[in-house]
C-alpha cells in the first residue's frame, strides 16, 4: 500500500509540474499542438487549451436549419449576400521581387499569418474583404488555410472556397 502511494504521489509530481507549467503559459501548448490534432483535442479534454464554440443547428419556421446560436429575433441582424468576386486576372511576372513588389508584400504578411495561431489570424482576417483574404490565404500553407477556414462562419468559408478553387 506504501509504495503505491508513493508511486502516486511521484507521478502527480511528474504530471502535474508541466500542467502547471502549461497552465501559466510558461509552457506554449497552443504552439505544440498546432500540428497535432490529436494532441490538441488531448488539451482541450484537460484544459489546457479553451474549447472551441460549438454551434448548434435550430430549425426555424420555414423548416431551414440554421447553422447560427440561437439568438433573439430582436438582436438579429440581416446582412445582404455579397456578390461572387470576378476572377482575377494572374498578375505578371515581375522582373525582380523587390521588398517594394505588392506581390513580395502580400506574401510577406501572409507568412505572418502562418506564423499566428489560427485563432488569432481569424480574428483579424475576418476584418479583411474577401480579396485580400484570397490574396493571401493563395500564399499560406494549405493546413493553415484549412484551419483558418474551418473557424470561419461557414458561408463565408463556402464563399472563399469557390473563389479559391476557381481562380487559380
Amino acid at each position: 500500500m506504501k509504495r503505491l502511494l508513493v508511486l502516486l504521489a511521484i507521478l502527480l509530481i511528474l504530471l502535474g509540474i508541466p500542467y502547471g507549467l502549461a497552465k501559466m503559459g510558461i509552457i506554449p501548448v497552443a504552439k505544440l499542438c498546432a500540428k497535432n490534432p490529436a494532441l490538441a483535442k488531448f488539451a482541450r479534454s484537460v484544459g489546457l487549451m479553451p474549447r472551441r464554440q460549438t454551434v448548434q443547428a435550430s430549425t426555424k419556421e420555414q423548416g431551414v436549419v440554421s447553422a447560427t446560436p440561437s439568438v433573439p429575433a430582436s438582436s438579429k441582424t440581416v446582412r445582404p449576400e455579397p456578390a461572387p468576386l470576378p476572377p482575377v486576372p494572374p498578375a505578371a511576372p515581375s522582373a525582380a521581387n523587390t521588398p517594394d513588389d505588392p506581390s513580395h508584400q502580400v506574401g510577406w504578411v501572409a507568412k505572418v499569418y502562418e506564423n499566428m495561431e489560427p485563432e488569432q489570424a481569424v480574428r483579424i482576417l475576418e476584418k479583411m474583404n474577401d480579396r485580400e483574404m484570397i490574396a493571401l490565404l493563395r500564399r499560406m500553407k494549405q493546413r493553415q488555410v484549412a484551419q483558418i477556414l474551418a473557424l470561419l462562419p461557414p458561408d463565408r468559408a463556402a464563399r472563399l472556397s469557390r473563389s479559391l478553387m476557381i481562380q487559380r
